[in-house]
């Protein structure tokens, strides 16, 4: 990490790597990576691999070992270099021996190709996205690359310091604690920084449970988003503010978000969280969140679903007799919620 000066302000400057065989796939997103938000600001560098995969990552290995970069970006799949059908994860896992503290992270255009990646692919990375989509998650990227280092608990129990890197409230911890997947063991090893970047990214901050997005917690409120947006500020101490917090797409703890707003209750008020939440200073009707299906707001909806299956699907909110579970949803775990997706309706 570097500081530049901008403005007479200064600005720390990070150093991503981004690892391809076709330098024509970095380029038109250099300039708004190296942009950044607000003070944050990257240098992109190509690391650009063609005849050797393994001796290029070797020779560049041993010259950035005194000063590790603090994002590394792969490609899933290298097409022109040797060995031909390495795949990108094959070369986090070589890396990450080199830079433990460097996160790694998948760019790649594959997702929705059958075969493009297993369940060992993926556990490589801390997050996946989707090429197309990059410029939509730029400020994910640099959440990434910041909140890595914090991960790193050298004197510390290792459940315990993960806990304590997401700033959960009091009543969340031992919730948490029990729910912790069983690889997070106080001994030490190797990959510890980055199967915890994996989990807080791709389950704590992924699934609504423990934390809500903007939709969910929205319609917690009976609200629509922008009815949310407008008593947003009561909820404050709600907000997660955990490694790779961002402000374009921002969380609320749910039993935080349930505690202000019953306070904010009148003693005779309603139990329906929905309905206090319509009650709130500033809400009018045409804040209240309306059901996807039945097209009307009350009962109030209180589910979020996908309109399909696809991974490309949009969400809406709607009353539970009109949801299901997402075909690919993992199953219930502790302290989280399933998936949903819209129930189809019969003919």
């Amino acid at each position: 990490m570097e500081c530049l000066r901008r403005g007479g302000i200064a600005v720390r400057r990070l150093r991503f790597i981004w690892v391809d065989d076709k330098k024509e796939k970095v380029e038109p997103y250099r300039d708004v990576l190296q942009d950044g938000f607000g003070k944050r600001r990257a240098k992109v560098e190509l690391l650009e691999v063609k005849d050797n995969v393994l001796q290029t990552l070797d020779d560049w290995s041993q010259e950035n070992k005194t000063a590790p970069p603090d994002l590394i970006i792969i490609d899933h799949v290298f097409t022109l270099a040797l060995p031909f059908g390495l795949r990108g994860s094959s070369v986090a896992h070589l890396l990450r021996g080199l830079f433990p503290v460097t996160p790694m992270v998948c760019v790649t255009a594959m997702f929705d190709r059958p075969g493009s990646f297993d369940q060992e692919d993926i556990s490589e990375y801390s997050a996946l996205f989707l090429y197309q989509r990059l410029e939509d998650h730029i400020e994910d990227l640099y959440a990434i690359a910041e909140g890595f280092r914090k991960l790193h608990a050298p004197k510390l129990r290792i459940r315990e310091h993960l806990i304590a890197c997401t700033k959960a409230p009091p009543r969340d911890k031992a919730d948490l604690l029990r729910v912790l997947p069983g690889e997070f063991q106080d001994k030490r090893h190797a990959a510890t920084e980055h199967r915890m970047a994996s989990w807080i990214y791709n389950v704590l901050l992924a699934r609504p449970g423990f934390l809500y997005d903007r939709l969910h917690a929205a319609t917690l409120l009976g609200l629509t988003e922008a009815g949310f947006r407008k008593v947003e500020g009561m909820f404050g101490k709600a907000a997660y503010r955990g490694v790779f917090a961002t402000q374009g797409t921002p969380h609320w703890w749910v039993s935080a978000l349930r505690r202000i707003l019953f306070q904010l209750s009148a003693d005779d008020g309603p139990d329906l969280p929905q309905h206090v939440g319509r009650a709130l200073p500033g809400i009018v009707p045409g804040d209240y969140s309306v059901c996807y299906v039945s097209k009307t707001s009350e009962p109030p909806p209180d589910a979020v679903v996908s309109t399909d299956a696809t991974r490309d699907a949009e969400q809406r909110v709607v009353r539970s007799e009109y949801a299901d579970r997402h075909p690919s949803d993992p199953g219930t775990t502790p302290g989280f919620e399933a998936r949903l997706v819209l129930r189809k309706r019969r003919k």
